[in-house]
């Protein structure tokens, strides 16, 4: 069978950075919607099975439920056989367990920690990430029928993956003393010694990072990169700043519809593979989550390498499509 997974976060887009800065959050109803338009793609691209994550609030089941029409009556849809308790830890086990399947395509809906966690879970994970979340480096910015076609394409073998797909970067956090964790936009060191509320927002805390995307087009913490160096989510390289009382500044919107002041105290740019160690005390945030706690003189290390999920594109795998002419039909 054709195969596209299908992973969404009912947490996205509604967290406490939303409620602090100018955004609203994204409902339920909203979800439906943009999930039904990418399963209704995905059929018209050539999927004839549909394999989801049951999520806490039902999202995905009630997006396809009546998803059918007179050339969708022989499409499956299954749910992936796994425990669900409403955690970031569900995204990660349906990610392993869709790479068990060997499932060719996956419509990710979330933000960046939507994404972080499919990929700590099936690191070659071939996925489509759609935004609906809080922060959203990474995902795409895509109608989500157009996102759904090009993942039916991509199953169904009509376009191959190697033709339309990047493969991402990853800041890999080593540690000494835990398992160790990777981000796939940014990893930050605060001055924090709790995590409490893990969304960061307030900024003087900030004392370093490193930025594996920093593209001037985006909102979150990779925007005070961005404003420094522009590196691509396809370049091979990264960025390393160090942030404090200084007279250079920038302005950043570090959340939607909130620019602050951030001190710059130096910044370069650093290669795949280079190590750079940051030392506690304070706690580091991944994908703007705080998630570690650095006791004094506790290190981590971290570099950036490109072995993260294929990141399908849309754009390119429809106009290859086109090309075959896949979507012209004889009367």
């Amino acid at each position: 069978m054709t195969t596209v997974g299908i992973v969404a976060s009912p947490s996205a887009g509604k967290d406490l950075r939303r409620l602090v800065a100018n955004a609203g959050s994204v409902g339920d109803v909203d979800k439906i919607s943009i999930i039904r338009r990418a399963a209704s793609g995905a059929i018209e691209g050539g999927a004839n099975r549909l394999l989801y994550l049951d999520d806490a609030r039902h999202l995905v089941e009630r997006a396809l439920e009546g998803l059918v029409s007179r050339s969708q009556t022989n499409v499956n849809t299954e749910r992936i056989e796994i425990p669900t308790l409403g955690s970031s830890r569900d995204s990660v086990r349906a990610a392993e367990a869709l790479a068990k399947d060997q499932v060719p395509a996956v419509l990710v809906f979330g933000g960046d920690g939507t994404n972080r966690d499919i990929a700590k879970g099936w690191q070659d994970a071939p996925i489509i990430p759609i935004s609906v979340g809080t922060n959203n480096v990474f995902p795409l910015s895509i109608e989500p029928t157009l996102a759904g076609v090009a993942a039916g394409l991509i199953a169904a073998g009509e376009v191959t993956l190697e033709k339309v797909a990047h493969r991402a970067k990853v800041i890999h956090v080593d540690f000494e003393d835990r398992e160790n964790d990777r981000a796939l936009v940014d990893v930050v060191l605060t001055d924090d010694d709790f995590i409490g509320a893990r969304a960061i927002w307030e900024t003087e805390n900030l004392r370093s990072a490193v930025f594996a995307i920093s593209e001037p087009a985006s909102v979150g913490l990779s925007s005070i990169g961005a404003a420094l160096e522009n590196i691509p989510r396809t370049k091979d390289a990264g960025l390393y700043v160090e942030m404090g009382n200084s007279k250079k500044n920038v302005r950043a919107p570090i959340a939607p519809g909130m620019y602050e002041t951030i001190g710059i105290v130096d910044h370069r740019v650093i290669s795949l593979n280079e190590q750079v160690i940051v030392e506690g005390p304070g706690v580091l945030a991944f994908d703007g989550e705080r998630d570690h706690i650095l006791t004094d003189g506790q290190t981590a290390t971290l570099s950036i390498r490109k072995d993260g999920p294929w990141v399908i594109n849309p754009t390119k795998t429809i106009e290859l499509a086109n090309e075959n002419n896949y979507f012209q039909r004889d009367s």
